[in-house]
């Protein structure tokens, strides 16, 4: 991916976001979301919007929270298409939502919790907009992404764990490809991944070391670019494909959580 794209992109986001601070107040990690949770995969025609030479091949997908209702992202392209996000209500709803809330929203049904074993409580419910688009911005295809936030008492404001639904066709997710970095369970019939990686947000002059580089080929660091100092986070992740709907599980800095209570967790959402 140009480096310059990825560097403009991430500039416009965080443009974005500065010229609406005075206009809204939006939550302490909400910079952080917008761009750590933008990780689309280029297998299959999906794309990674915002991470420098990362080609993840583990089906991540996560909910594209572009929540301040101005705020698009155009991601960048991989044989000639492009996922375009944008937001989706202004407010988060804070209580947990009733199927219908959710379907008038995104205009299906996924599968939600209210809480992870009494661990993590529902927080709020939003969505995104997402657009799959050619080079000459014809759309390929338009879909929403449900996303439900849930956190535990005494939080921090980087630590947030999200559960997201995409309504999207198979072939759209790349669900099916191969990753040597990717860790596969099967659960009634389904195929869970499970990814972890480091995220590093720097600025826009930042150059990675070789070591860094040979992370992200590896799958074990993104790379953001646009933030005013450096930042790193832990990130773990499962994802699934049932009934048209990509789900995914992303944790970020809950530290104590092992791979195999993120598996716990998708297994969860399966038998709801």
């Amino acid at each position: 991916m140009d480096r310059n794209l990825n560097e403009n992109i991430d500039k416009k986001i965080t443009e974005c976001l500065n010229n609406k601070a005075d206009e809204i107040s939006v939550s302490d990690n909400m910079f952080f979301k917008i761009r750590s949770e933008i990780l689309k995969k280029n297998e299959g025609g999906l794309f990674n919007m915002k991470f420098k030479f990362s080609k993840p091949k583990v089906a991540i997908l996560v909910g594209l929270l572009c929540i301040v209702t101005t705020v698009t992202g155009v991601a960048a392209s991989t044989n000639g298409l492009s996922w375009s996000v944008s937001s989706g209500m202004f407010n988060d709803i804070n209580k947990f939502p009733t199927a219908d809330k959710v379907n008038d929203a995104v205009g299906f049904l996924p599968k939600y919790v209210e809480s992870f074993n009494g661990d993590f409580e529902f927080k709020s419910f939003n969505f995104s907009n997402e657009d799959l688009k050619k080079d000459d911005g014809e759309v390929v295809t338009s879909t929403k992404t449900a996303i439900f936030e849930y956190k535990r008492n005494g939080a921090s404001t980087n630590q947030y764990l999200n559960l997201n639904a995409q309504k999207v066709e198979e072939k759209y997710t790349g669900s099916n490809a191969e990753n040597s970095y990717n860790d596969v369970v099967y659960y009634n019939n389904l195929k869970i991944d499970y990814h972890s990686f480091k995220y590093k947000g720097v600025p826009e002059k930042y150059v990675p070391t070789d070591e860094e580089l040979k992370m992200v080929d590896e799958g074990t660091l993104q790379i953001g670019y646009g933030l005013d100092k450096i930042t790193e986070d832990n990130m773990q992740c499962v994802s699934w494909y049932e009934n048209g709907i990509q789900y995914s599980v992303l944790n970020s800095n809950y530290n104590d959580i092992s791979k195999d209570q993120m598996i716990e967790m998708a297994k969860i959402v399966i038998n709801k």
